[in-house]
């Protein structure tokens, strides 16, 4: 997908991605745009720059959030996520069901290879981000004045480790109660 020419002289950073389509068309290529105080979502589509706009809203009236591989954009209640890969959530759940299914079946090598899987899938979903403009968008977005929320993978790592070390206690504390 070639990037939307906007002219030399309008700079902009944009978020090259793959928009969830509520009406079930799958993912679909577009861009998340952050330029002079305009948020947009633009996909091919049929005008005379080959390109029509999903929304266009000043940003004062967008709110932006980030997690992981997607940005999502929230204009008038209505969101619209957009993953640098679309396949990454799908690859990292099948990977993690394929763990687990291999660590309660004691095929601990099965289970190593799917662990080290799913972090090489988050680094190529984490590498997509940046390479398709992420970080650019988010910082022109909040340049302009847009609402911006980043929780990137050290956060969601972060709580998924501290998620698990409760789990870990609230188990321990129950087992040790429950010894006679």
């Amino acid at each position: 997908m070639s990037h939307p020419d906007a002219g030399p002289s309008q700079p902009r950073a944009a978020f090259q991605g793959y928009w969830m389509a509520p009406d079930g068309a799958g993912a679909v290529p577009v861009w998340l745009v952050a330029e002079h105080g305009v948020v947009a979502l633009v996909a091919p589509g049929e005008s005379p720059t080959g390109y029509v706009d999903i929304f266009r809203v000043p940003t004062r009236q967008a709110r932006v959030t980030s997690a992981a591989q997607r940005i999502t954009v929230t204009v008038g209640g209505q969101s619209y996520p957009v993953l640098a890969r679309p396949r990454g959530p799908v690859i990292g759940s099948a990977l993690g069901v394929a763990g687990s299914t291999a660590h309660l079946a004691g095929v601990e090598i099965v289970y190593g290879a799917a662990t080290a899987a799913r972090a090489g899938n988050l680094a190529a979903d984490a590498s997509a981000f940046a390479q398709q403009g992420g970080p650019a968008f988010l910082a022109a977005a909040r340049r302009s004045g847009a609402r911006v929320r980043r929780a990137g993978y050290g956060v969601v790592l972060g709580l998924g480790l501290a998620i698990g070390l409760l789990l870990v206690v609230v188990v321990t504390m129950i087992v040790v109660a429950s010894l006679p």
